[in-house]
């Protein structure tokens, strides 16, 4: 029998940069479910769930999501995970569109999904924005005050 954490799984597998299918992700949701990025407040519901993974794909070629921890409860999976790759494409985020630096990146996050009939209803996704953009270099040349 398959749990909610091994759909979960599965849906991470079909976001990795190795062997990306984001026709694969998208069908992990239910028709009403939805994507929210919680750092930028932005959500994609239906099929547009696979744009923010198409654009991770494009910023960051080898993105990995690197999974520590799986907690699951009735029809709740929360993941502790870092994001990992290297930044080699446009990268939009919330403080503006981050052009490729070249950089490594190494950053925590955890993820919510709440499951209905074996399908995702919802993801939130709490990625450290803060920590991913310093990492990037987006604030080097941000001058400390007195």
């Amino acid at each position: 029998m398959t749990t909610n954490e091994d759909i979960i799984r599965e849906l991470y597998a079909a976001a990795e940069a190795n062997g990306q299918d984001v026709d694969r992700f998208a069908a992990f949701f239910h028709e009403d479910g939805y994507f929210q990025d919680e750092a930028s407040g932005q959500q994609w519901y239906g099929d547009n769930v696979r744009q923010p993974i198409e654009a991770l794909g494009v910023a960051f070629p080898d993105m990995h999501r690197e999974l520590l921890r799986f907690y699951a409860t009735g029809d709740t999976v929360i993941v502790e995970l870092k994001l990992q790759g290297t930044h080699k494409g446009d990268f939009p985020s919330p403080i503006g569109t981050l052009p490729a630096t070249g950089k490594i990146f190494d950053v925590p996050c955890c993820d919510v999904f709440h499951l209905r009939d074996g399908k995702v209803t919802a993801f939130h996704c709490y990625n450290e924005a803060f920590v991913w953009l310093r990492q990037l270099g987006a604030f080097d040349d941000v001058k400390g005050g007195s």
